[in-house]
C-alpha cells in the first residue's frame, strides 16, 4: 500500500515538474505576419479602424456622425431624425478615388 501511494506520489511529481519546466522554459517571440507569394506582407481581413466625429451645421435641425473607415478610405455621415423616429445615412464616398484624382490634376497642371 505505501509502495503505491510513493510511486503514485512520485509520477505526479514529475508531471507536474514536466509541466512547469514547459511553461517557464517556453518562449514567447514575437511573429511577424506570413508573407504571401509576392513576398509581400498579406493584409489580413480585419475589421475597419473608424473616426467618428459629431458635427453641426448651420440650417440643420439634427446634428450628425461624419465617420470616416480609415482601413477601407471611405467617409459617410449619418443623423438621426427624431420627428420620423429614423436613421438618416449618406452614402459613402471612396477618399481614395478623390484624393488621387485631386493629386493626378495637380501633377498634369489642371
Amino acid at each position: 500500500m505505501k509502495s503505491t501511494v510513493l510511486w503514485a506520489l512520485i509520477i505526479l511529481n514529475a508531471v507536474l515538474l514536466v509541466s512547469f519546466l514547459a511553461r517557464v522554459t517556453h518562449q514567447t517571440s514575437a511573429l511577424a505576419q506570413p508573407a504571401n507569394r509576392t513576398g509581400t506582407v498579406a493584409a489580413p481581413a480585419r475589421p475597419g479602424d473608424y473616426v467618428m466625429v459629431p458635427a453641426q451645421f448651420n440650417g440643420a435641425s439634427n446634428g450628425i456622425v461624419v465617420i470616416v473607415d480609415q482601413t477601407n478610405h471611405q467617409l459617410s455621415a449619418i443623423s438621426y431624425d427624431d420627428a420620423n423616429k429614423r436613421m438618416d445615412t449618406m452614402n459613402k464616398i471612396d477618399l481614395e478615388q478623390i484624393f488621387h484624382n485631386t493629386a493626378a490634376g495637380q501633377r498634369t497642371g489642371k
